[in-house]
């Protein structure tokens, strides 16, 4: 009886690593289409108003609706018989038109064989249904990439699958998921181009972040990000690189280029959003008053794993007087405390895996390699131990004080979870900070991957941030506290949590342990609350 050979071996894992990918990406699409025709009720994912009207909009011709003219119908959900007299401004109009050119495909295609609303509407859901199923492949073979075992690399990328929000939305008209796909692709583009240096997979890059860029402003700062990363690390002599780096930053801006200008051409503002145009209620109001007044790490973690519903019950003709405002539900019960004990898991790891980093790196390199790219004259310039030590302990102070100063003067909410959640969410600000330190003078091709998703997430966090102090200053409301603002960010952040993971050699059999967890959670969530949830606000 003959055995296989190890070389045959390896080629039959990945044969059945590979098949289950796509058999897992199947069954993700499948249960959001489910969710999408018979769970998750017209209108209730996040403003799916605004976004519905839009690819309506598109498909019967009206290819780019401008904002301030176009408008939500009173009966855009179903046929009430009455005319179309009360409408509003479609605010959702102020995002780029990619993902709503293409979910209008569907819906055309189906307006070609029915006038009813009720396949119309899923119709245009399944682009986000399927979106999910691509976005897990595209995180798959991103962990791949980046040198992560298939085994591993698959379970890794399933948990996102599993997370409420992203089931939740992927049920629904919305950009959230597309743009979460195209930036999983990006990223992918990313990790190989900084691995290996093959321009190819910047340009690649480039094109994805181009598309991500005309789905949603969100991504433009993930464009700048990764545009500066591949500049950052470009190794070609100057010529090559002047050429490369204009390439790559051309490609990737095309398309927000257009359509800031698009923007300028009609409102005056290349940047042009939806913005409420009021006196600021609180004028005064600090961003140190925000912290410590406003639960803003609390929203911001529990609208991640799971904030349902909006407004689907103002449908039912006959009760629309009792449609005041928006109806949502938070999930926060054992799924969601399980989900912040993973997550304070990794953290703990993460600042002991930076510490030993930093411990490292304070020793002065004896030599310098040939500097190629602007990474590595950086290193080469601070490659003596007084230079190194001064930036690497100037990083740690600042790194320090702020996580000191933010743990006192920040909200507290009440509740263990609630309090380890803040802890953690601070802590990941510390190694962000920490992070610069290790993308500059790292020579670790892999540290350096690590922290740039660190630094990213840190900068990003911080804008949003400022935001919604703004907003809150202006209509003294929290706003724009969203989980899922962050969801560009999240593969590279994946990258980033599997190259620990990695450090540490975790065991195969925790990571199935996670995500049988997570599957439960949210089978849990869905039993015990959502639905429930949609069955009482359908009136």
């Amino acid at each position: 009886m003959s055995h296989l050979t190890d070389p045959d071996t390896k080629r039959k894992k990945k044969s059945v690593t590979f098949r289950w990918s796509w058999i897992f990406a199947v069954l993700l699409s499948l249960k959001a289409l489910y969710m999408a025709f018979y769970v998750t009720p017209p209108g209730d994912i996040p403003d799916e108003s605004g976004h519905y009207a839009y690819v309506r909009d598109i498909a019967a011709g009206e290819i780019f609706p401008l904002m301030h003219k176009a408008m939500i119908p009173n009966n855009l959900w179903m046929d009430t018989g009455e005319p179309q007299a009360y409408v509003r401004d479609n605010y959702i109009a102020q995002h780029p038109p990619l993902y709503y050119a293409v979910a209008a495909i569907p819906l055309k295609a189906t307006q070609l064989f029915t006038a009813e609303r009720w396949y119309q509407i899923r119709a245009a859901r399944t682009v986000s249904a399927l979106s999910l199923g691509l976005l897990f492949l595209a995180l798959f073979w991103t962990l791949v990439d980046a040198g992560i075992s298939r085994s591993h690399a698959l379970l890794l990328a399933s948990t996102l699958g599993f997370i409420p929000m992203v089931s939740h939305l992927a049920s629904g008209i919305t950009n959230d998921i597309f743009l979460f796909m195209l930036c999983a692709l990006a990223t992918r583009h990313l990790v190989r181009f900084v691995k290996t240096q093959t321009i190819r997979d910047a340009y690649l890059c480039a094109v994805w972040l181009a598309l991500a860029g005309a789905t949603k402003m969100t991504a433009w700062i993930l464009i700048a990000g990764f545009v500066g990363i591949m500049i950052y690390e470009l190794r070609r002599p100057l010529k090559a690189w002047l050429l490369h780096a204009a390439g790559i930053t051309g490609i990737a801006l095309i398309l927000p280029a257009w359509w800031m200008a698009r923007n300028y051409v009609h409102f005056g503002n290349p940047l042009k959003i939806n913005v409420v145009n009021v006196p600021p209620r609180l004028p005064d109001y600090t961003l140190l008053e925000y912290l410590q007044n406003q639960p803003f790490f609390d929203w911001m973690l529990v609208h991640f794993y799971g904030l349902i519903g909006f407004s689907g019950y103002c449908q039912t003709p006959e009760l629309r007087h009792l449609c005041t405002s928006v109806r949502s539900t938070r999930i926060s019960s054992q799924p969601y405390d399980f989900m912040v004990l993973v997550l304070l898991t990794i953290t703990v790891l993460l600042l002991a895996h930076t510490f030993l980093r930093y411990r490292r790196l304070a020793k002065p390199v004896a030599s310098a390699q040939p500097a190629a790219s602007l990474q590595q004259w950086v290193a080469n310039s601070v490659r003596h131990g007084g230079a190194r030590t001064a930036l690497l302990g100037a990083l740690l102070i600042v790194g320090v004080s702020v996580f000191t100063v933010a743990e006192i003067n920040i909200h507290h909410e009440p509740g263990w979870v609630a309090e380890l959640a803040r802890t953690m969410m601070v802590a990941v600000g510390l190694v962000g900070i920490l992070g610069l330190g290790i993308v500059l003078l790292d020579t670790d091709t892999d540290e350096r991957l690590l922290y740039y998703a660190m630094v990213l997430f840190l900068g990003f966090g911080l804008m949003i941030l400022v935001q919604g102090h703004k907003a809150y200053a202006l209509l003294a409301e929290m706003r724009g506290v969203q989980g899922r603002y962050f969801y560009p960010f999240l593969p590279f952040m994946l990258v980033a949590l599997a190259l620990l993971l990695q450090r540490f050699k975790v065991p195969t059999v925790m990571y199935l342990w996670v995500v049988i967890a997570l599957a439960w959670g949210e089978l849990h969530a869905y039993v015990t609350q959502v639905i429930p949830f949609f069955e009482y606000v359908k009136i």
